[in-house]
């Protein structure tokens, strides 16, 4: 149950729009969950990320999803290096196809949901600084 109140909470706060597009980082329990109430709450496009490709999949066979991003596994070591990444992984989701065929570009709401740095920095990335990051890992 505490995993759905988390995603129950986070998808509140996140006050979803009708059509908007969301990218969650994780496709663990939460991420999922996350990915579920964002629908149910009205998103048009919810992408999933996460580096293991078995959970991408699933999420997108279960519908939890309508795009998947499997993100690279980087070591970096210095900060230049770890914020380059997460601007490699922002551009991975720019890219993504939405669900109508057109690239995702800019999103409305990030959900972080791995508690992985490198994730949080990529969702700053992604994001525009007048829309919303649910930091939930």
């Amino acid at each position: 149950m505490e995993p759905l109140s988390v995603a129950m909470h986070g998808a509140r706060r996140a006050s979803i729009k009708r059509q908007s597009t969301i990218l969650v980082f994780g496709a663990g329990a939460v991420g999922l969950l996350c990915a579920a109430m964002c629908k149910v709450s009205g998103a048009g496009n919810v992408i999933i990320a996460d580096i293991q490709s078995e959970r991408v999949e699933f999420a997108l066979k279960n519908k939890f999803a309508d795009a998947g991003i499997v993100v690279p596994m980087k070591k970096c070591s210095t900060i230049e290096e770890k914020l380059d990444f997460a601007k490699e992984v922002a551009g991975l989701v720019h890219k993504e196809k939405s669900s109508s065929g057109s690239t995702v570009g800019e999103v409305d709401a990030v959900f972080e949901c791995t508690g992985v740095e490198s994730c949080l920095q990529a969702a700053i990335y992604v994001n525009t600084p007048t829309r919303l990051l649910c930091h939930l890992g």
